[in-house]
Protein backbone atom coordinates (compact mmCIF):
# COMPACT_ATOMS: atom_id res chain seq x y z
CA UNK A 1 0.00 0.00 0.00
CA UNK A 2 1.16 3.15 -0.69
CA UNK A 3 2.07 5.02 2.36
CA UNK A 4 0.24 8.86 1.32
CA UNK A 5 -2.65 6.31 1.04
CA UNK A 6 -5.80 8.22 1.26
CA UNK A 7 -8.83 6.05 2.47
CA UNK A 8 -12.17 7.43 0.03
CA UNK A 9 -14.60 5.32 1.70
CA UNK A 10 -14.96 7.00 4.95
CA UNK A 11 -17.73 9.11 6.44
CA UNK A 12 -16.46 12.75 6.70
CA UNK A 13 -17.55 16.08 7.36
CA UNK A 14 -17.44 19.28 4.93
CA UNK A 15 -13.55 20.39 5.98
CA UNK A 16 -12.24 16.65 5.90
CA UNK A 17 -13.84 16.72 2.31
CA UNK A 18 -11.97 19.47 1.28
CA UNK A 19 -8.89 18.85 2.95
CA UNK A 20 -8.33 15.72 1.69
CA UNK A 21 -9.22 16.88 -1.68
CA UNK A 22 -6.44 19.24 -1.91
CA UNK A 23 -4.06 16.27 -0.09
CA UNK A 24 -5.29 13.63 -2.56
CA UNK A 25 -4.12 16.28 -5.66
CA UNK A 26 -1.15 17.25 -3.90
CA UNK A 27 -0.08 13.08 -3.69
CA UNK A 28 -1.18 12.23 -7.10
CA UNK A 29 -1.55 15.57 -9.01
CA UNK A 30 1.53 14.93 -11.47
CA UNK A 31 0.86 11.63 -12.66
CA UNK A 32 -3.07 12.65 -13.02
CA UNK A 33 -2.11 15.43 -15.12
CA UNK A 34 0.20 13.05 -17.28
CA UNK A 35 -2.76 11.17 -17.81
CA UNK A 36 -5.08 13.66 -18.66
CA UNK A 37 -2.36 15.33 -21.20
CA UNK A 38 -3.55 11.54 -22.88
CA UNK A 39 -6.95 12.02 -22.68
CA UNK A 40 -7.81 15.09 -22.58
CA UNK A 41 -5.15 16.87 -24.46
CA UNK A 42 -6.71 17.52 -27.55
CA UNK A 43 -10.32 18.33 -26.54
CA UNK A 44 -8.64 21.08 -23.99
CA UNK A 45 -6.88 22.79 -27.03
CA UNK A 46 -9.84 23.11 -29.05
CA UNK A 47 -11.76 24.22 -26.22
CA UNK A 48 -8.76 27.22 -25.71
CA UNK A 49 -9.60 27.48 -29.53
CA UNK A 50 -13.64 28.15 -29.15
CA UNK A 51 -13.24 29.97 -26.09
CA UNK A 52 -10.73 32.79 -27.62
CA UNK A 53 -13.03 32.39 -30.95
CA UNK A 54 -16.37 33.17 -28.87
CA UNK A 55 -14.38 35.76 -26.77
CA UNK A 56 -13.72 37.46 -30.38
CA UNK A 57 -17.22 37.56 -31.64
CA UNK A 58 -18.78 38.36 -28.39
CA UNK A 59 -17.22 42.18 -29.08
CA UNK A 60 -19.22 42.72 -32.16
CA UNK A 61 -22.05 42.95 -29.44
CA UNK A 62 -20.69 45.90 -27.94
CA UNK A 63 -20.42 47.85 -31.15
CA UNK A 64 -23.85 49.12 -32.07
CA UNK A 65 -22.97 50.46 -35.78
CA UNK A 66 -21.56 46.55 -36.48
CA UNK A 67 -24.18 45.02 -35.15
CA UNK A 68 -26.80 47.42 -37.10
CA UNK A 69 -24.80 46.67 -40.41
CA UNK A 70 -24.47 42.93 -40.18
CA UNK A 71 -27.40 42.08 -38.02
CA UNK A 72 -28.07 38.68 -39.44
CA UNK A 73 -24.09 37.58 -39.85
CA UNK A 74 -23.62 38.49 -36.26
CA UNK A 75 -26.26 36.50 -34.83
CA UNK A 76 -25.35 33.32 -36.63
CA UNK A 77 -21.46 33.68 -36.18
CA UNK A 78 -22.72 33.85 -32.86
CA UNK A 79 -24.68 31.00 -32.80
CA UNK A 80 -21.59 29.00 -34.52
CA UNK A 81 -18.94 30.56 -31.93
CA UNK A 82 -21.47 29.85 -28.75
CA UNK A 83 -22.21 26.13 -30.10
CA UNK A 84 -18.96 25.74 -30.93
CA UNK A 85 -17.91 26.12 -27.66
CA UNK A 86 -20.56 24.48 -25.60
CA UNK A 87 -20.03 21.07 -27.66
CA UNK A 88 -15.91 21.25 -26.84
CA UNK A 89 -16.83 21.53 -23.57
CA UNK A 90 -19.16 19.04 -23.18
CA UNK A 91 -16.56 17.03 -24.53
CA UNK A 92 -13.82 18.20 -22.65
CA UNK A 93 -15.46 17.64 -19.46
CA UNK A 94 -16.45 14.37 -19.82
CA UNK A 95 -13.66 13.10 -20.71
CA UNK A 96 -11.66 15.06 -17.60
CA UNK A 97 -14.46 13.99 -15.04
CA UNK A 98 -13.71 10.36 -16.67
CA UNK A 99 -10.27 10.22 -16.16
CA UNK A 100 -10.47 11.72 -13.00
CA UNK A 101 -13.42 9.61 -11.76
CA UNK A 102 -11.16 6.28 -13.32
CA UNK A 103 -8.14 7.01 -11.75
CA UNK A 104 -9.50 7.36 -8.10
CA UNK A 105 -11.36 3.89 -9.30
CA UNK A 106 -7.76 2.55 -10.06
CA UNK A 107 -6.58 4.09 -7.17
CA UNK A 108 -9.04 2.45 -4.91
CA UNK A 109 -9.11 -1.10 -6.34
CA UNK A 110 -4.70 -0.64 -5.92
CA UNK A 111 -4.95 0.70 -2.75
CA UNK A 112 -2.90 3.66 -3.73
CA UNK A 113 -1.36 1.95 -7.08
CA UNK A 114 -2.62 3.46 -10.46
CA UNK A 115 -2.06 1.69 -13.90
CA UNK A 116 -2.35 4.43 -16.28
CA UNK A 117 -3.67 1.48 -18.91
CA UNK A 118 -6.30 0.79 -17.05
CA UNK A 119 -7.46 4.27 -16.45
CA UNK A 120 -7.47 5.21 -20.51
CA UNK A 121 -9.28 1.96 -20.83
CA UNK A 122 -11.87 2.89 -18.34
CA UNK A 123 -12.13 6.52 -20.04
CA UNK A 124 -12.13 4.82 -23.46
CA UNK A 125 -15.27 2.44 -22.48
CA UNK A 126 -17.27 4.94 -20.31
CA UNK A 127 -16.59 8.18 -22.94
CA UNK A 128 -19.96 8.15 -24.56
CA UNK A 129 -22.30 6.89 -21.29
CA UNK A 130 -20.51 10.33 -19.98
CA UNK A 131 -21.23 12.85 -22.40
CA UNK A 132 -24.40 11.69 -22.49
CA UNK A 133 -24.93 12.02 -19.08
CA UNK A 134 -23.29 15.18 -19.08
CA UNK A 135 -25.96 16.11 -21.48
CA UNK A 136 -28.91 14.62 -19.90
CA UNK A 137 -28.11 16.15 -16.58
CA UNK A 138 -27.10 19.59 -17.67
CA UNK A 139 -30.73 19.66 -19.55
CA UNK A 140 -32.05 18.27 -16.62
CA UNK A 141 -30.39 21.36 -14.34
CA UNK A 142 -30.87 23.72 -16.89
CA UNK A 143 -34.76 23.14 -16.91
CA UNK A 144 -34.83 23.51 -13.45
CA UNK A 145 -33.19 26.43 -13.11
CA UNK A 146 -35.62 28.10 -15.89
CA UNK A 147 -38.82 26.81 -14.29
CA UNK A 148 -37.82 28.53 -11.06
CA UNK A 149 -34.51 29.11 -9.28
CA UNK A 150 -34.99 26.69 -6.46
CA UNK A 151 -35.62 23.29 -8.21
CA UNK A 152 -32.25 24.12 -10.53
CA UNK A 153 -30.97 24.21 -7.22
CA UNK A 154 -32.40 21.48 -5.76
CA UNK A 155 -31.52 19.16 -9.05
CA UNK A 156 -28.00 20.52 -9.24
CA UNK A 157 -27.19 18.43 -5.81
CA UNK A 158 -28.05 14.90 -7.24
CA UNK A 159 -26.99 15.84 -10.48
CA UNK A 160 -23.74 16.64 -9.44
CA UNK A 161 -23.20 13.18 -8.00
CA UNK A 162 -23.92 11.11 -11.44
CA UNK A 163 -20.75 10.76 -13.10
CA UNK A 164 -19.58 9.36 -9.85
CA UNK A 165 -22.49 6.92 -9.46
CA UNK A 166 -21.64 5.75 -13.43
CA UNK A 167 -17.99 5.59 -13.05
CA UNK A 168 -17.86 3.80 -9.66
CA UNK A 169 -21.03 1.85 -9.41
CA UNK A 170 -20.52 0.87 -13.08
CA UNK A 171 -24.44 2.09 -13.82
CA UNK A 172 -26.40 2.86 -16.74
CA UNK A 173 -27.11 6.34 -17.46
CA UNK A 174 -30.78 6.09 -16.28
CA UNK A 175 -29.45 4.40 -13.25
CA UNK A 176 -27.13 6.81 -12.29
CA UNK A 177 -29.97 9.70 -12.41
CA UNK A 178 -32.39 7.50 -10.01
CA UNK A 179 -29.58 6.62 -7.70
CA UNK A 180 -28.39 10.27 -7.47
CA UNK A 181 -31.95 11.23 -6.01
CA UNK A 182 -31.73 7.82 -3.46
CA UNK A 183 -28.66 9.46 -2.67
CA UNK A 184 -29.08 12.20 -0.86
CA UNK A 185 -32.31 11.59 0.75
CA UNK A 186 -32.02 12.74 3.49
CA UNK A 187 -28.65 14.23 2.93
CA UNK A 188 -29.34 17.10 0.86
CA UNK A 189 -28.72 20.35 2.95
CA UNK A 190 -24.87 18.68 3.71
CA UNK A 191 -23.97 17.88 0.30
CA UNK A 192 -25.47 21.28 -0.88
CA UNK A 193 -23.43 23.03 2.17
CA UNK A 194 -19.93 21.11 0.64
CA UNK A 195 -20.86 21.96 -2.47
CA UNK A 196 -21.42 25.33 -1.86
CA UNK A 197 -18.61 26.05 -0.04
CA UNK A 198 -16.36 24.37 -2.85
CA UNK A 199 -18.45 26.31 -5.15
CA UNK A 200 -17.01 29.91 -3.45
CA UNK A 201 -13.44 28.20 -2.99
CA UNK A 202 -13.13 27.50 -6.72
CA UNK A 203 -14.85 31.01 -7.57
CA UNK A 204 -12.11 32.72 -5.72
CA UNK A 205 -9.22 31.17 -7.41
CA UNK A 206 -10.92 31.30 -10.88
CA UNK A 207 -10.82 35.52 -10.18
CA UNK A 208 -7.65 35.53 -9.33
CA UNK A 209 -6.72 34.35 -12.99
CA UNK A 210 -9.35 36.61 -14.10
CA UNK A 211 -7.37 39.84 -12.66
CA UNK A 212 -4.80 39.98 -15.78
CA UNK A 213 -7.61 40.78 -18.67
CA UNK A 214 -9.98 42.76 -16.16
CA UNK A 215 -6.67 44.96 -15.34
CA UNK A 216 -5.99 45.41 -18.90
CA UNK A 217 -9.09 46.60 -19.78
CA UNK A 218 -9.79 48.65 -17.45
CA UNK A 219 -6.33 50.78 -18.50
CA UNK A 220 -7.03 50.73 -21.26
CA UNK A 221 -10.83 52.02 -21.24
CA UNK A 222 -9.22 55.06 -18.90
CA UNK A 223 -6.78 55.75 -21.63
CA UNK A 224 -9.68 55.49 -24.52
CA UNK A 225 -11.87 57.67 -22.19
CA UNK A 226 -9.41 60.99 -23.06
CA UNK A 227 -9.54 60.65 -26.73
CA UNK A 228 -12.57 62.06 -28.64
CA UNK A 229 -11.98 59.08 -31.30
CA UNK A 230 -13.74 56.47 -28.62
CA UNK A 231 -17.71 55.70 -29.46
CA UNK A 232 -17.98 52.10 -28.39
CA UNK A 233 -17.26 49.78 -25.86
CA UNK A 234 -15.77 47.25 -28.16
CA UNK A 235 -12.70 49.54 -28.44
CA UNK A 236 -11.06 48.47 -25.29
CA UNK A 237 -11.19 44.95 -26.53
CA UNK A 238 -8.18 43.89 -28.78
CA UNK A 239 -6.27 40.83 -29.59
CA UNK A 240 -4.25 41.39 -26.24
CA UNK A 241 -7.36 41.37 -23.88
CA UNK A 242 -8.69 37.92 -26.04
CA UNK A 243 -5.43 36.49 -25.23
CA UNK A 244 -5.30 37.31 -21.46
CA UNK A 245 -9.46 36.02 -21.31
CA UNK A 246 -8.47 33.23 -23.00
CA UNK A 247 -5.60 32.33 -20.72
CA UNK A 248 -8.24 32.91 -17.97
CA UNK A 249 -10.42 30.39 -19.26
CA UNK A 250 -7.97 27.94 -19.68
CA UNK A 251 -7.09 28.11 -16.05
CA UNK A 252 -10.70 28.16 -14.89
CA UNK A 253 -11.29 24.88 -16.92
CA UNK A 254 -8.14 23.19 -15.37
CA UNK A 255 -9.80 24.03 -11.82
CA UNK A 256 -12.90 21.18 -12.83
CA UNK A 257 -9.68 18.50 -11.83
CA UNK A 258 -10.51 19.38 -8.21
CA UNK A 259 -14.29 19.31 -8.18
CA UNK A 260 -14.30 16.35 -9.85
CA UNK A 261 -12.03 14.57 -7.12
CA UNK A 262 -13.91 16.80 -3.98
CA UNK A 263 -17.18 15.38 -5.32
CA UNK A 264 -15.48 11.83 -5.68
CA UNK A 265 -15.01 12.26 -2.00
CA UNK A 266 -18.40 13.69 -1.37
CA UNK A 267 -20.06 10.34 -3.09
CA UNK A 268 -18.39 8.20 -0.79
CA UNK A 269 -19.08 10.02 1.77
CA UNK A 270 -22.70 9.69 1.57
CA UNK A 271 -22.76 6.21 0.11
CA UNK A 272 -21.08 5.02 3.69
CA UNK A 273 -23.69 6.96 5.24
CA UNK A 274 -25.97 5.13 3.58
CA UNK A 275 -24.89 1.79 3.24
CA UNK A 276 -21.88 1.57 5.33
CA UNK A 277 -19.84 -0.62 2.32
CA UNK A 278 -16.08 0.65 3.32
CA UNK A 279 -16.67 -0.62 7.29
CA UNK A 280 -18.21 -4.02 5.79
CA UNK A 281 -14.91 -4.30 3.46
CA UNK A 282 -12.28 -3.44 6.08
CA UNK A 283 -14.33 -6.22 8.52
CA UNK A 284 -14.29 -8.51 5.70
CA UNK A 285 -10.82 -7.68 5.65
CA UNK A 286 -9.83 -8.27 8.95
CA UNK A 287 -11.89 -11.77 8.65
CA UNK A 288 -10.12 -12.57 5.92
CA UNK A 289 -6.46 -12.09 7.67
CA UNK A 290 -6.75 -14.23 10.54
Amino acid sequence: MNNNYIEFKKKRELGDILTDTFAFLRNNGKTLLSVLMKTSGIPFVLLILASAFYTHISTSFLDPVRLSNNEVTNMGMFAIALFTMFTTLLIFYGLLCGTVLHFIKAYIDNKGRVDVNTVTQGVKQDFGKIIGLGFLSGLITGVGFLLCFIPGIYLYVPMSLVFSILVFRKTSISDAINDSFLLIKNEWWITFATLLVLGILIGVISAVFSIPAIIYSFTKGLALASETSMNDASSSIDWVFILLNTISSAAKYLLYIITSVATAFIYYNLNERKHATGALEQIDSLGKSE
